[in-house]
């Protein structure tokens, strides 16, 4: 085993990555995934990545020189860098894409290329690259190909050109995500085929049912009465905690996810409403969202949230983070008694950063424009708390109005510290959007998400549908904004 490890290390053999969509297994999925066209700091993140941009997934240059040797195969996720540029320019354009009033949404602009088509054109554009070093085609930010389950992708395509390329490597880095403690060690052998893939760890809100202590529960439901049980966090098998941790400290390429929140998740339609039903079951995900995030912010590590009709829960658990941060930062001031504004904004900027993971990806994203609003609105709240301060306090004089403005532009323009990121995958935001009212909220929100935190992602169940997944969802962004796939 110890050979087989060091020869993986040594010469690592890229299994071919292809993308699927089950839609025949859709409701029992693990969950609902995020790839990207234009990623950031969801991979920069991680130890191995340097500070860069993320924009077009196509031309992207992965450099793999100076690295150290890594302390295990799945610890081998290369890349000093990663660039993915717009355009012919570095710059990247952060100005939301708005939706005009001539602007038509309907069923036929929702047409996009097929998987294949688009992942015949990426390959084009791939050998026509100038560079002397083929770059790495795509880079899918979530998908669940450890599994392996059925091929959904490759089997409608039977354009052989295509599925050939299945065979190349050096073609696409991709997140390869757990769902339960019970895949976690399958996540980390996948990933130990490749450089290229990147395991991610955590507990989706599927599957809580797996951390259930049986016993304890079907023992309350025999005593239950009508008040309300003193502490739910009884009714979960907590030791996933600590070993989520150790593999934290053990893999320090190891991200977390996928976690987040769902009410349709079948844990909250069955739980026991002896037991407080579906209520208790969103707030038994609450906690261990929350711990998540607590867990990968302190470890400094990248989360992938699934959140689907949770908005408000979702915010809630944001919130109270903040507002711990927040308490924490303002008994230390009292403790020191710090007196200097900019001293006191300096750490509060610092401690309400520290509180949160380095980077979050809204998975398979699924709300609205205003929902990304709100979300920028609160990271700027945590970038910014000097600026939403002064709001609180009304200091809104038109002057003092155009100077809080321009400076907020000017951070803008200097800032790197970006947080959220969004998303989208072909087989939920495409596929499973029937209506025209689901596309065209769909479309406002991929157009309402400045350019440099829009990430695809394959959202997919095996190895071979990986490409085809992934390329569907560059596909279907691309259209979204109006822009060309290249």
């Amino acid at each position: 085993h110890n050979i087989i490890d060091k020869l993986m290390m040594l010469v690592p053999s890229l299994m071919p990555l292809t993308l699927f969509v089950s839609l025949q297994k859709l409701i029992q999925r693990p969950s609902a995934t995020t790839t990207l066209i234009g990623c950031h700091r969801i991979l920069e993140s991680t130890p191995l990545f340097a500070s860069s941009t993320f924009g077009q997934l196509v031309s992207v240059d992965l450099e793999f020189s100076g690295m150290n040797e890594p302390s295990c195969p799945c610890c081998s996720f290369g890349g000093k860098s990663l660039f993915l540029p717009w355009g012919d320019t570095n710059d990247v354009d952060v100005e939301r894409v708005r939706i005009t009033d001539e602007t038509t949404l309907s069923s036929a602009d929702v047409d996009v290329l097929s998987p294949s088509e688009a992942w015949q054109a990426i390959i084009s554009a791939r050998a026509d690259a100038s560079q002397q070093q083929q770059p790495i085609a795509l880079v899918d930010t979530h998908g669940h190909p450890h599994l392996e389950r059925s091929v959904e992708y490759a089997i409608q395509e039977k354009d052989e050109e295509i599925l050939s390329h299945n065979d190349q490597t050096n073609i696409v880095v991709s997140i390869t995500c757990a769902v339960s403690p019970v895949d976690w060690n399958d996540a980390l052998d996948y990933s130990c085929r490749s450089q290229h893939i990147l395991p991610a760890l955590g507990i989706h809100p599927w599957y809580l049912s797996d951390i259930l202590m049986k016993d304890i529960v079907e023992s309350n439901i025999e005593e239950s009465t009508t008040d309300e049980p003193a502490n739910i966090e009884q009714y979960l098998n907590w030791d996933w905690l600590n070993e989520l941790e150790a593999k934290l400290s053990q893999h320090p390429n190891l991200i977390v996810g996928e976690i987040g929140l769902c009410k349709m998740a079948r844990f909250v339609r069955e739980f026991p409403k002896a037991l407080g039903g579906k209520a208790t079951a969103l707030q038994l995900q609450k906690i261990v969202f929350k711990k998540q995030m607590e867990l990968a912010a302190q470890w400094r590590r990248p989360v992938t949230v699934h959140c689907v009709n949770a908005h408000g829960l979702l915010m809630e658990t944001l919130e109270e983070i903040f507002n711990e941060a927040r308490e924490s930062c303002s008994k230390e001031e009292q403790v020191h008694s710090t007196s200097n504004n900019l001293l006191q904004n300096d750490g509060l900027k610092t401690t309400l950063r520290k509180a949160f993971p380095p980077a979050i990806a809204m998975h398979s994203f699924t709300g609205t424009a205003h929902h990304v609003q709100q979300i920028l609105d609160f990271e700027r709240s945590i970038l910014y708390p000097e600026l939403v301060e002064a709001e609180r306090k009304k200091q809104r004089g038109k002057k003092k109005q155009q100077k809080r403005q321009n400076a907020e532009e000017n951070e803008v323009k200097g800032d790197t510290d970006i947080l959220f990121y969004f998303g989208f995958s072909h087989s939920v935001n495409y596929i499973m959007c029937t209506s025209e009212k689901a596309k065209r909220k769909g479309i406002e929100a991929v157009q309402a998400i400045p350019s440099d935190r829009l990430l695809v992602e394959s959202d997919v169940h095996a190895t071979e549908d990986v490409i085809l997944g992934t390329a569907g969802a560059t596909s279907y962004a691309a259209h979204a904004r109006g822009e060309s796939l290249q």
